[in-house]
């Protein structure tokens, strides 16, 4: 099950709400999740569509606390050209729609933003509705990233300020053609978000991957640092043979000084050794060794010069 099914999956069979809570929910539910629709004869109405049957379990009963609400429940099962069963919720009631901030008087689509929640407790159901129809979370191995399609600026605006008004930070609304999107990029961000409206078990699993991701990636550039490293150990210490062997043919090895003799001869002994190998060998400090090997490539390009 990816993360995103499972982030809509426990939202949708968390405890119920009720009241304005519960009203806050199924406004951004159809909001974020749904689209306006209007067949024949019939009265305007909102379909929301979704491959999670506990989501439309949850909001047909909310919306039965109304009478002047009908539903109309249409599953279409995988075939061939769909992987997983879908569930198309059909809603009419033109005075539960409006309400909801969904309809104006007319019965027209609003795209007005809705009043803000009055408090912390109705904007964290507005969030969850709104993660919970139309929220992605990417999975295991992959860059942190949480998104939220919104049908308008003005809707993508609205949930960016819900985020502020709990404390969340600042999310980013970006656009796509006429494709608007509510996005958290930041592993600690999405976390806040994901136990905000309370998906902790998808937390658990999200913060489990991340972490995974997290170490593997250390792990590479670990192992990525300790390669350039080491081809930049035997890089040097090729060029430091060459360049002794070069002097040597130029000038005798009893005419350098011990020091610079020492090196030399330790150096052409272990050429694959490291600076910290070489000053072991040598009892003496890395720096020491390097002035020394740097003072031979120096002599060599003296006698180069001269010849």
């Amino acid at each position: 099950m990816s993360l995103t099914h499972r982030l809509r999956e426990e939202l949708a069979r968390s405890e119920a709400t009720a009241g304005t809570l519960a009203d806050a929910e199924v406004a951004a539910c159809l909001r974020y999740g749904g689209v306006w629709s209007r067949r024949g004869g019939a009265p305007p109405g909102w379909v929301l569509e979704t491959p999670v049957a506990a989501l439309v379990r949850r909001v047909r009963s909310q919306l039965a606390r109304s009478d002047e609400v009908r539903t109309e429940l249409e599953v279409r099962r995988p075939g061939e050209l769909a992987h997983e069963a879908r569930y198309r919720l059909r809603i009419e009631g033109a005075g539960v729609l409006e309400a909801l901030g969904l309809l104006g008087p007319g019965g027209e689509p609003s795209d007005a933003v809705p009043r803000r929640r009055e408090h912390r407790g109705a904007a964290r159901a507005y969030l969850r509705g709104a993660l919970m129809a139309a929220g992605q979370l990417s999975g295991a191995g992959r860059a942190p990233h949480l998104e939220v399609r919104a049908p308008s600026e003005a809707s993508a605006t609205d949930l960016v300020g819900v985020a502020e008004q709990l404390g969340l930070g600042r999310l980013r609304a970006t656009s796509r053609g006429d494709q608007w999107r509510v996005v958290a990029k930041s592993g600690e961000r999405i976390g806040a978000i994901l136990a905000a409206v309370g998906a902790h078990q998808t937390f658990l699993a999200y913060d489990e991957g991340r972490l995974r991701r997290q170490l593997r990636d250390d792990a590479n550039r670990a192992a990525n640092a300790d390669r350039a490293n080491l081809s930049r150990t035997v890089a040097a210490s090729s060029r430091q043979v060459r360049t002794i062997e070069g002097l040597l043919v130029r000038t005798p090895l009893e005419e350098l000084p011990g020091p610079l003799r020492e090196a030399a001869l330790v150096r052409l002994a272990n050429p694959d050794a490291s600076l910290s190998e070489l000053s072991r060998l040598l009892e003496t400090g890395k720096a020491t060794v390097h002035r020394r090997l740097a003072r031979l490539e120096f002599l060599a390009a003296e006698a180069e010069e001269r010849r």
